[in-house]
């Protein structure tokens, strides 16, 4: 496999051409930018910076449109809530259950994530998955205080992820952001 560049058409004038790396490089640096004013902000509100990543991965998951990025976001914050209810579920079935209340919790909710999948616009399983992944990873108690600071976190992500994706278009299309 050969990693030579490949030559660029014909039809590509020289000026573009040499411009090329320079609006990769410029666009790259702004989307480093906006992450890491996206992480300062988030620990400087005292958010968790890891849901701000998920919910800044769930807008950018499939990539097509702002409303598309707009529903996975709302799916992710579902996901939390999702996440908050399957844990009030295992710790009410645990007493009577012991350990099999935690896997049967993720059947039960795992079948409601992959139902949703016909549920348009709300049909991106990882976004859920990521939300559900955000409240177990932040080891949170099942609260609704919980439920706002993983919410906000993974807004605040999505809009990051937004903005990151509006500087990069323009840039290497040559726009001035």
């Amino acid at each position: 496999m050969s990693t030579r560049p490949r030559a660029l058409p014909a039809t590509v004038p020289p000026s573009f051409a040499s411009a090329l790396p320079l609006r990769f490089h410029a666009a790259t640096l702004a989307v480093a930018v906006v992450a890491g004013l996206a992480t300062f902000g988030t620990f400087t509100v005292s958010l968790a910076a890891p849901a701000m990543f998920l919910g800044w991965i769930a807008f950018a998951i499939s990539g097509t449109t702002m409303r598309q990025g707009v529903a996975d976001i709302a799916s992710f914050v579902l996901g939390v809530a999702f996440g908050i209810g399957t844990a009030l579920v295992i710790n009410l079935l645990t007493p009577a259950l012991g350990s099999a209340a935690t896997p049967l919790a993720v059947t039960g909710i795992v079948v409601l994530v992959l139902s949703l999948r016909k549920m348009a616009p709300f049909n991106n399983a990882l976004a859920y998955f990521l939300g559900l992944t955000s409240f177990f990873y932040s080891a949170l108690p099942p609260a609704g205080a919980s439920f706002a600071v993983l919410a906000t976190a993974g807004i605040i992500g999505a809009g990051s992820a937004a903005l990151a994706g509006l500087l990069q278009a323009r840039l290497e299309r040559g726009d001035r952001p």
